[in-house]
């Protein structure tokens, strides 16, 4: 059993690394069953608290922090290979801003808070380069038209913020409002992990009749991908306003913007993305050979660590959506950390 308060505790930041792992490789069944909208922000926001975790339990922060992420990145690409390289970048960041903010603030609650923010600042930024990568300046545009066509449509004259001003404001606000939540949380749940290792364990359920983690979503197939998913957005963006402005060559913008998205995907498919993972798989190799211990240590944990995430989503069964994620959250930490799974 790993003791409460701070100091180094070399037992309870190895568990918390493997949990960290466990969250990006094995907990998108338990996110998927909560139905929550956006759910990236729950997995990001998760690591976020985990890696505040780390920083309280390790006395060293920035160096443990940083071989953390290397060996969940290893874990990762390991346990699930198909992962989207978009995620070992997230991934990297998180480690990466953690490291720097508890390495170097004197205040952990403040870096906790810096750290949510960025974390999802980064994932949400992510997203609208990548859409503007592959659709341009024109995306906006329609989204602009359209915004028009529909606020012209209930009377509405033009505003001082565009209908694009307006979609990117409440998008990057969503984010900004998780991410002041998510750093609250993770400067606040050291002490409530504290306390809670200062009382007795909860009782350990029989085996055979510990409850599974809910089943992720299958596989799924082709046409409900995000790719295929945006291209219909963005067609049906082009459509409106090709009805909106039909003699404004807006069917010959649309198949710019279609051959374009095209070019930029053949890019990325036939040489970025080898080459990155190239790159991913040579980093993968060195790092293995140094830290290939702790990565097996990790990873011989994981079913342990199922077995506690199961025991502890049963037992926060009494409350709802994050109100419930943040209850199975400190008990499965206490459960990690004060128990062998």
């Amino acid at each position: 059993m790993v003791n409460s308060g701070g100091g180094d505790h070399p037992r309870a930041v190895e568990r918390l690394t493997a949990l960290w792992a466990l969250n990006e490789a094995g907990l998108g069944g338990l996110i998927h069953a909560m139905k929550i909208p956006f759910t990236g922000i729950v997995v990001g926001s998760t690591a976020v608290v985990l890696i505040a975790l780390i920083a309280h339990f390790a006395e060293r922060k920035a160096a443990a922090l940083l071989k953390a992420t290397v060996i969940v990145l290893l874990v990762k690409a390991a346990a699930s290979p198909h992962t989207p390289l978009p995620a070992y970048a997230a991934v990297a960041f998180q480690g990466l801003a953690g490291a720097l903010l508890f390495g170097y603030l004197p205040a952990p609650r403040l870096a906790a808070l810096i750290l949510g923010l960025l974390a999802l600042w980064q994932g949400a930024v992510q997203k609208l380069v990548v859409m503007t990568l592959l659709y341009g300046a024109p995306l906006w545009d329609s989204v602009d038209a359209v915004g028009r066509w529909i606020i012209g449509m209930f009377g509405g004259g033009p505003g001082a913020l565009s209908p694009t001003g307006w979609v990117l404001t409440l998008y990057l606000g969503y984010y900004t409002l998780g991410g002041l939540v998510t750093g609250w949380l993770a400067g606040a749940i050291p002490r409530e992990i504290d306390r809670a290792l200062e009382e007795l364990p909860p009782p350990e359920p029989a085996a055979p009749a510990a409850p599974d983690l809910p089943a992720g979503p299958a596989a799924k197939p082709w046409w409900h991908r995000t790719p295929f998913r945006a291209g219909l957005v963005l067609a049906a963006l082009l459509l409106a306003v090709t009805l909106i402005s039909p003699g404004e060559g807006g069917l010959a913008r649309g198949m710019k913007v279609l051959l374009r998205a095209a070019l930029v995907v053949g890019i990325w498919m036939l040489a970025a993305r080898p080459v990155i993972r190239w790159g991913l798989a040579r980093f993968q190799r060195r790092e293995q050979s140094v830290y290939g211990a702790d990565v097996t240590r990790a990873m011989s944990q994981l079913p342990g660590l199922r077995r506690a995430a199961a025991a502890a989503w049963a037992q926060s069964g009494d409350r709802r959506g994050l109100r419930r994620w943040k209850r199975f959250l400190v008990q499965l930490v206490v459960r990690a950390l004060a128990n062998d799974p």
